[in-house]
């Protein structure tokens, strides 16, 4: 497997990423409501460009409105986790981004 690019950890990208390497499962409506972004699918699409394994399933949901529509859930399968983790770059990647946040937070 080709080393992915990381991004830099103040990003929204990076949040994205950090969700996906801890084993989430996101859709656009979740990123909006955790990082306060509407464009996550333009973001995913830059990670899958930097080479981050990074899959799709399509499901039917009901809108309040009771109307059913279509929304991509995006994921890292846990096979491909495992592997990126022994990355070192990778462990450097999430080792920098809750350093950066914790010192946000603190």
């Amino acid at each position: 497997m080709l080393a992915p690019k990381t991004p830099r950890v103040d990003t929204h990208k990076a949040s994205i990423l950090y969700r996906l390497l801890l084993g989430h499962k996101i859709k656009n409506k979740e990123m909006w409501n955790h990082i306060d972004t509407g464009y996550a699918a333009c973001r995913i699409s830059e990670l899958r460009a930097d080479l981050w394994p990074i899959d799709d399933k399509s499901l039917r949901e009901v809108t309040k409105e009771k109307k059913v529509v279509v929304v991509k859930q995006y994921f890292i399968k846990s096979i491909n986790i495992s592997e990126l983790l022994k990355d070192e770059n990778v462990q450097d990647f999430i080792r920098r981004y809750e350093q950066y946040w914790m010192k946000k937070a603190g």
